[in-house]
């Protein structure tokens, strides 16, 4: 089978969700012995250099990287308002990404085509006119949902009103767009439910995710003092707003029981101010080069999320390494957890800092939690039977033709 991967980044490095999302498939494919293609946008937001890039890469049949402009400028944005056009999705429309695809179809074909991502879709026209395809839409998550959730947050009303305008005119975009495929991936059946709801008629299928448990050690930690973390991209906002919400109203009450208690914070494009700010038993790492050896050592994750759709990727590396899951509500939707047996669930501030020293009171359940999310990975999250059941789920899609 043939397969094109179609990305708005390039996925590299492996340090947050979106590119381990990616990269699941993109290992997945290559390991079943798809001759797997790839065009990706190299953007000015995550710029890579591709002298840096791994082998995975040279593993693949084609590969691509197209510079993209997707700064988010203000005269554009300003401009934006005057029209009825997404701003989110037009920071993504490139005509060199579109040559550089229309060339590719000409020269290739393929059996499936994998937009990686909503912000692909702007090229399903250019798709239909050169290859005959079938075209699959991966949504990590329902994208307006995300913003909808930040919109009711924020307090200031001017912008407040501005993300309401994003949040519907991405709905827009989204609600058209669904149809537009063949067959839609939907990492969870809360974000199926949701894509249902919007009037999407296309074959949905369930894919969420999973990893190569043969490259992730099974490293439970309990040892005093027993430390907390967070991981995971600073510029997506509901990883921001959950962390700030961490840091203001949940690690003070935590200090009160815990004083030798620390929370480490890393992950891509952390905000300066995070680093100038001095919030007692916090410590930021910023980006780190490798992340199971920053979370080796850490025992108990924090997902504090108060918005964000789809599934936290965090929360299946943190699974399959065995350290305990704090979490909201939020940040565990869509995963087959279970309260108190392989995370812990508690959604106010008051509640948060309970169960975590509840758990700093007694390591051995540390351990506990993290042996059952181990198991619950090895069960339900094996990167290769998911990806050996979805390529059967593939091949009767274009044999169905």
């Amino acid at each position: 089978m043939k397969i094109l991967q179609l990305v708005n980044r390039v996925p590299y490095p492996l340090n947050d969700g979106g590119n381990l999302a990616v990269h699941f498939y993109t290992e997945g494919f290559l390991n079943a012995g798809v001759s797997l293609s790839m065009l990706a946008m190299n953007t000015t937001k995550h710029w890579v250099s591709p002298e840096k890039l791994p082998d995975i890469f040279n593993r693949l049949s084609f590969f691509k990287t197209v510079k993209v402009d997707n700064r988010v400028r203000p005269l554009p944005a300003f401009l934006n308002l005057f029209s009825q056009k997404s701003y989110n999705i037009s920071r993504f429309i490139s005509k060199g990404y579109e040559q550089a695809l229309i060339k590719l179809l000409k020269q290739q074909s393929f059996d499936i085509i994998q937009l990686e991502g909503l912000y692909l879709m702007p090229y399903i026209e250019v798709i239909r006119r050169f290859s005959k395809a079938k075209v699959v839409l991966r949504q990590h998550n329902a994208e307006f949902v995300i913003w909808k959730r930040l919109t009711i947050q924020e307090s200031n009303p001017i912008k407040k009103k501005y993300l309401r305008l994003l949040t519907r005119r991405l709905k827009d975009f989204e609600i058209k767009s669904l149809d537009k495929t063949d067959f839609i991936l939907a990492i969870s059946e809360t974000d199926a439910a949701v894509f249902r709801q919007m009037g999407a008629t296309k074959p949905i299928h369930i894919q969420s995710f999973g990893f190569n448990l043969n490259n992730l050690p099974f490293v439970p930690d309990n040892k005093p003092p027993v430390s907390l973390y967070h991981i995971g991209a600073m510029d997506w906002l509901p990883n921001k707003e959950g962390v700030l919400f961490f840091i203001s109203k949940v690690m003070p009450l935590i200090a009160r029981k815990l004083p030798e208690t620390k929370l480490h914070l890393a992950g891509r494009n952390m905000p300066e101010h995070f680093f100038k700010h001095q919030w007692p038993n916090v410590i930021v790492h910023g980006e780190v080069p490798d992340a199971t050896a920053f979370e080796r050592d850490k025992s108990i994750l924090v997902v504090p999320l108060l918005a964000g759709g789809g599934v936290r990727i965090k929360v299946f590396r943190a699974m399959a390494l065995g350290k305990a899951i704090v979490s909201t509500t939020v940040g565990v939707e869509g995963i087959n957890v279970t309260n108190g047996r392989n995370v812990v669930i508690a959604d106010s501030a008051e509640e948060i800092a309970e169960k975590i020293v509840q758990l700093v009171n007694h390591p051995q359940h540390i351990l506990t939690l993290g042996q059952q999310a181990r198991q619950l990975m090895e069960e339900d999250y094996n990167q290769s039977k998911m990806i050996d059941s979805l390529l059967q789920v593939y091949q009767d899609l274009v044999s169905n033709a």
